[in-house]
């Protein structure tokens, strides 16, 4: 049997999964249904195995990196990404180790009870608009380029500030200093032959490391 976190904002989405997954109360258990990172953090503690249905929006821009960190002290937690944009399927693909399973928050009934049963398999899932779209993203030799030459940190760096994101904030998320992403900031733009930030973007954009329209969700 499959343990489930649910961890999704919105108390009636939560309610729907809930039900949904105990439907299946032979194959799947619902331990811990969260609306918050904090409480999150509190239950993995005591089901340190679970699979977690993880909003991408659960902590704001500073999700990615409060999922890294639990991952490091959690490292056999399974993750299914409910995405609100494709910027957020390219950044946790690109700064995330693992993710199990890619939902978008359009996701009929039938792909979210599928994804719950890849993953409770050890399987991976991919939804079909996830899949359509990463084919057709212009991820080519350029990004490649991009992720070799780049640290983790510099690649997220470059990803948040690409989405436009203000110094003062990335330090906020990263739990870093003003300073420190600054330093990350100039190192980017020497390593990458860039002038500024607006280069950056363009950069960024044309290699596929950021989505052309963030804000569009899907539901």
């Amino acid at each position: 049997m499959t343990d489930f976190i649910i961890a999704i904002p919105s108390d009636l989405l939560r309610a729907g999964m809930y039900t949904t997954l105990s439907s299946h109360n032979n194959k799947y258990r619902v331990v811990a249904s969260v609306s918050t990172m904090n409480e999150l953090r509190d239950e993995v503690k005591n089901h340190p195995f679970a699979a977690v249905i993880l909003s991408s929006r659960l902590a704001g821009d500073g999700t990615i990196e409060s999922w890294r960190r639990l991952h490091r002290r959690h490292n056999d937690l399974q993750i299914i990404l409910w995405a609100e944009n494709f910027q957020d399927v390219l950044d946790f693909q690109c700064n995330t180790n693992k993710v199990d399973g890619f939902l978008l928050t359009n996701a009929r009934y039938e792909e979210f009870e599928r994804a719950c049963a890849n993953v409770s398999r050890g399987q991976m899932y991919v939804a079909s608009e996830v899949a359509e779209y990463l084919a057709k993203n212009p991820r080519s030799q350029s990004f490649r380029r991009l992720l070799k030459s780049l640290s983790d940190r510099e690649l997220q760096v470059t990803q948040m500030l690409g989405r436009g994101i203000r110094v003062v904030d990335i330090a906020k998320y990263l739990n870093i200093s003003s300073k420190t992403v600054n330093t990350f900031r100039y190192r980017i733009f020497s390593k990458l032959g860039v002038a500024g930030d607006v280069e950056l973007t363009h950069l960024a954009i044309q290699s596929g490391l950021v989505e052309i329209d963030p804000t569009q969700r899907y539901d």
